[in-house]
């Protein structure tokens, strides 16, 4: 159990934060806030955490979701797949969520912020993949 909590610290950190970089990059050169929503948690707090607090909570969930993923890939391998799909379907819907919930308007031109939030997350979902394929 403790190398698969190593791996999904490891795992979930790394695919993290190639996420919260490639919304970075198009947040700052196209004007679509995905990054903004992808650490939108202003509705949980009266106030804004801060960004380093936010990328700490994102980053938290992403640990957690690495490391469920990689029991499933060790020990029940039957559900992996469906796992990856459930996972995938819970961030795409919670796009919808996290955008409705926010206390700020964000600028996300319609369909292209939610095609380019699927697609950052389906290679989130492709990096930690590979890197449980590379035995990590």
């Amino acid at each position: 159990m403790r190398k698969i909590l190593v791996s999904g610290l490891i795992t979930g950190i790394v695919s993290g934060v190639l996420l919260l970089l490639a919304s970075a990059y198009v947040e700052s050169s196209a004007g679509i806030e995905i990054m903004t929503l992808l650490l939108n948690v202003d509705f949980i707090f009266e106030r804004s955490p801060g960004l380093f607090m936010e990328i700490i909570f994102h980053l938290m969930v992403s640990v957690t979701l690495a490391i469920i993923l990689k029991w499933l890939y060790v020990y029940k391998p039957r559900l992996y797949m469906p796992g990856l799909v459930t996972v995938g379907a819970v961030v795409t819907l919670l796009y919808f969520i996290l955008s409705s919930l926010a206390v700020q308007t964000l600028d996300l031109n319609g369909y292209i912020g939610f095609m380019l939030w699927v697609i950052f997350h389906i290679g989130y979902l492709q990096a930690l993949h590979l890197m449980f394929r590379l035995g990590l």
